[in-house]
């Protein structure tokens, strides 16, 4: 497809169009001129200008909390989220093989994509341009986030269900099966199993499973 219509998804113009046909190039694709340096930038711009709008917004909030709010924002499975909202897969350099896995096998690379643009942005134009892009790009999840949301996910409340208990934590034990992954863990003695597209979903998928089972005995 052409790189235009992925200019209009971003809602940003390329003075340099090689920078994001750079952006888009997975090392799959090409070992030696890849996107990869472009992705180190543009993770740590990323999380630059969501930290500085979420300590600017919440300016009585403590670090922990504004930790657990950025992380809620870049954090994988919302780059991958994004990535297919602005339909990027159509538009990366893939080797054959990689671009034959399935779509669940592809986040990481959708993630570091989305990080390599922002990085591209930012030496197309300049820190304020890719801080625009940066806002522009997240103006859903900023704008529908909040101090007083939940943002612990099922297995960060379990390690610390059964920390403050004192019980040895889990371990994840996670295996591929076709298009999704399959964990289990065990607690005690009773075996817990979940599902998901990613092996994070399926271990938050188990643990969910775990906490509603614990709680219902009120252990």
């Amino acid at each position: 497809m052409s790189i235009h219509t992925l200019e209009k998804n971003l809602n940003y113009r390329f003075k340099s169009i090689d920078l994001i046909k750079l952006a888009l190039i997975h090392k799959s694709s090409n070992n030696n001129l890849n996107n990869e340096r472009l992705e180190f930038l543009g993770d740590s711009i990323l999380n630059s200008v969501i930290s500085e709008y979420l300590y600017l917004k919440y300016p009585n909030e403590k670090e922990g909390l504004l930790t657990l709010m950025r992380s809620s924002i870049v954090k994988g499975d919302a780059l991958t989220k994004k990535a297919h909202e602005i339909e990027l897969l159509k538009f990366i350099e893939l080797s054959k093989g990689t671009a034959n896995l399935l779509e669940s096998r592809k986040q990481s690379i959708l993630e570091g994509t989305i990080e390599s643009i922002i990085g591209a942005v930012f030496i197309d134009g300049g820190f304020e341009e890719a801080q625009n892009f940066v806002l522009n790009l997240f103006k859903n999840e900023l704008k529908s986030i909040g101090p007083d949301q939940e943002f612990r996910d099922s297995k960060t409340e379990l390690q610390e269900l059964l920390q403050f208990q004192k019980k040895e934590l889990p371990k994840y034990i996670s295996k591929s099966c076709n298009d999704f992954f399959e964990c289990q863990i065990q607690i005690d003695e009773k075996y817990f199993s979940g599902k998901g597209i990613s092996k994070r979903q399926a271990e938050i998928s188990v643990a969910k499973s775990a906490l509603s089972y614990l709680k219902s005995k009120n252990v």
